[in-house]
């Protein structure tokens, strides 16, 4: 996995990224949340947090946020957005930190919540589970994951040299070309890696960019623990 961590490293070190949280993350954070009056009390962690858009939006809203990217760039970019702004940026309300997310540097049942944006995917599927598991120990009971993942149906998931079931080095098409790795998703792939969790929700959304040239299929997990 360290390989993909330089990877992704070059790549916030040369380029921009999304600036804002993805709509069904903002809907899904007040469903559950939107009754909590000290939302400080409530800890969320991101895994793959990149510069910080999801992490952003949740320091803005009150919550107590903890990030884990392998980019120390990208680490710093969050850090450097909040800092512009005015927000915490520093333990306890913020905790950032460079690192691989298959070994979690948090205790057992300390989040309220877990995320994923796409950051998941970016892995092969045996270090995939390997993060779920972890995910799954640093959540408290009846605490939950929420995650989008791009899906096998999207343009390119055929792309690039495979090294596993729906598992691709270098794809070459669609929103993934050019990743060093890339895991497209099916149902069942779901449905395994979340099986010990309690409840499990899974939708998915469908969106096409440059003229419908590029079809992006994400599935939409929700898992409780």
């Amino acid at each position: 996995m360290e390989n993909y961590l330089d990877y992704w490293e070059d790549i916030f070190a040369s380029q921009g990224w999304g600036a804002y949280p993805p709509e069904e993350l903002v809907r899904t954070i007040a469903r559950n949340f939107r009754k909590v009056e000290n939302k400080s009390s409530i800890k969320i962690l991101e895994i793959g947090c990149g510069p910080g858009p999801n992490i952003w939006y949740l320091v803005r809203e009150g919550y107590s946020v903890a990030g884990i990217d392998g980019s120390k760039t990208a680490i710093a970019q969050a850090q450097q957005r909040l800092e512009k702004e005015g927000l915490p940026s520093l333990p306890p309300s913020v905790d950032l930190k460079v690192g691989n997310f298959v070994n979690l540097p948090w205790p057992d049942d300390y989040f309220d919540a877990v995320i994923d944006v796409e950051g998941l995917y970016a892995n092969k599927f045996d270090d995939i589970k390997t993060v779920v598991h972890e995910v799954k120990r640093t959540l408290k009971k009846g605490g939950f994951f929420f995650g989008k993942m791009f899906g096998d149906k999207t343009t390119g998931s055929d792309s690039g040299e495979r090294v596993g079931d729906r598992t691709r080095l270098n794809p070459t098409q669609g929103p993934c070309s050019g990743n060093a790795v890339a895991h497209f998703f099916n149902k069942n792939d779901l449905q395994l890696i979340f099986q010990d969790f309690d409840e499990l929700k899974i939708d998915y959304s469908l969106r096409t960019e440059q003229e419908e040239k590029i079809d992006i299929f994400e599935w939409l997990v929700w898992a409780k623990y």
